[in-house]
């Protein structure tokens, strides 16, 4: 699959969404550096293709855009994030995870269910956020797919079904942006963008 062009404001096509073994979901994706309205139509057009197939996460290679973006929507919070850097994990719980990109697919993943992570919304503001729970696993989930990982390579599938997520810590996405000083006074701004979209379907799994 040719990828999608985002320099500029021209787009090549429409997003669709990537499927395994596209070798594109294997891609180390390269920094965002451009942050204008191309950018944030892409954001637009990925929350629309996510919430479309019933996903509560959707990374920049699973749409074939070779960059170092995902977008996610979990309790009715939207979330765009650009260049992220994780930090400061808790220890790891296992958990039945699905992907878009894998249909069918489940596998049990250990990660750590708390951690802090850095980055810039779609705005090119940067954001500083504590996550817990289904939060960080997402964000953990996406941030894998920006390295080119995928949940095979984090264990063996299974026939396990997943009807409603289960954590020992609650999901929770927490901005500490406003915490940390910075070095010029600026008016507070939203955390990210939430498109005008309809309510999402309720997901019969949790399919970052």
């Amino acid at each position: 699959m040719k990828p999608y062009l985002i320099c500029g404001s021209c787009r090549l096509r429409r997003l669709n969404l990537v499927l395994h073994p596209d070798p594109v979901l294997r891609t180390v994706c390269p920094p965002v550096g451009v942050f204008d309205s191309t950018l944030r139509d892409l954001v637009q057009e990925m929350f629309e293709l996510m919430q479309a197939h019933g996903g509560i996460g959707l990374a920049g290679p699973q749409v074939a855009v070779e960059q170092r973006v995902f977008v996610a929507l979990l309790g009715g919070r939207y979330l765009c994030l650009t260049n992220p850097v994780v930090q400061d994990k808790d220890e790891p719980g296992e958990f039945l995870e699905a992907c878009l990109s894998l249909p069918g697919v489940r596998v049990k993943v250990l990660r750590p269910e708390r951690l802090h992570v850095t980055g810039y919304n779609q705005c090119g503001r940067r954001v500083s956020l504590g996550a817990t729970g289904l939060w960080a696993r997402v964000i953990q989930h996406e941030l894998d797919h920006l390295n080119g990982v995928l949940i095979l390579d984090r264990g063996n599938p299974t026939g396990e079904t997943c009807v409603q997520p289960i954590s020992r810590l609650p999901a929770v996405l927490l901005d500490e942006s406003k915490r940390r000083s910075r070095p010029l006074a600026r008016r507070p701004t939203r955390l990210a963008h939430e498109p005008r979209l309809p309510p999402p379907p309720a997901p019969t799994a949790a399919r970052p």
